[in-house]
């Protein structure tokens, strides 16, 4: 829009819309669309940039790939529009309605997504500026739509902030390291495909580990390569491995070295903090936040 152009008024706008049944790649930079009534309205693609739309009524409308930088949505009802590659960096949504909106795969924002591409060019600084800017993005998000979706939706877009807020500290720091693992082992505590699968490859892992040194059952040493054969005593040291990481303590199957004992701390605490946030996770995803 020309410097010496006035920014469109809601009647200006009706009536564009009124003529040409869509307002894709409109120019609505500063818009006064106030109590509008835009509903399953096609704005793919158009500059809503400063636009004010408070109370407007957008319900399902197509906003895949809108530029809503700064845009005021207080009040708006977007409840089933597509968000899709929006730009929604500084996008006021207080008391916005965003019931069933549709986001990008594994709710991306754009932001995010050129801050991966330039670090493809090399360029790190650009990629800083947009890693900054999608962690806003997710932030001001997470808090519009808690208690408006699913507990789920709202999980994921806290991964993404998390998962930005890491790519923000300095390479290879234990401070970066220990939140990789964190998303990879627990998903942040949301995920709970990521937490069941490392509880598995914990039990597992603890597993081997006894087979390696042995474990006293009764009379028998239970290690590999003994006569009872590797899948009986491996199911053996699977069954203390179990009883081990959920800490229930049976006493029929005893550790007797120390990288035995060893394991047996670490297994029994990391069963303690896994199970406990398998349960949190569990009861979060069966509410509605």
């Amino acid at each position: 829009m020309g410097a010496d152009r006035k920014p469109l008024t809601r009647a200006e706008v009706e009536a564009l819309y009124a003529e040409r049944g869509t307002l894709a790649g409109a120019d609505l930079v500063r818009a006064d669309l106030r109590d509008i009534h835009l509903i399953e309205a096609d704005l793919s693609g158009a500059d809503l940039t400063r636009a004010d739309l408070t109370d407007a009524h957008l319900f399902g409308a197509n906003l895949q790939g809108a530029d809503l930088f700064k845009a005021n949505l207080e009040g708006a009802n977007l409840n089933g529009a597509d968000l899709r590659q929006c730009n929604l960096l500084a996008t006021v949504f207080r008391n916005t309605k965003l019931s069933n909106v549709v986001l990008d795969p594994g709710f991306m924002v754009v932001n995010e997504q050129a801050a991966i591409d330039a670090l493809r060019r090399g360029d790190r600084e650009t990629a800083h500026d947009k890693y900054l800017e999608a962690r806003d993005v997710y932030r001001s998000l997470k808090l519009a739509l808690d208690k408006q979706i699913s507990s789920k939706d709202v999980g994921m877009l806290f991964v993404r902030e998390m998962s930005v807020n890491r790519k923000l500290m300095p390479r290879y720091s234990l401070q970066r390291l220990l939140s990789k693992f964190l998303h990879v082992s627990l998903g942040y505590g949301e995920q709970i495909g990521r937490i069941i699968g490392s509880i598995f490859v914990m039990m597992i892992a603890s597993a081997l580990v006894f087979g390696v040194e042995g474990v006293r059952y009764g009379d028998q040493v239970l290690r590999f390569g003994s006569e009872a054969g590797l899948w009986a005593t491996f199911g053996n040291l699977l069954y203390f491995s179990v009883v081990v990481f959920t800490t229930v303590g049976f006493g029929d199957i005893t550790p007797f070295g120390p990288l035995g004992k060893i394991t047996v701390i670490i297994e029994g605490i990391g069963g303690t903090i896994y199970i406990a946030i398998l349960v949190i996770a569990i009861y979060k995803r069966s509410m509605t936040r």
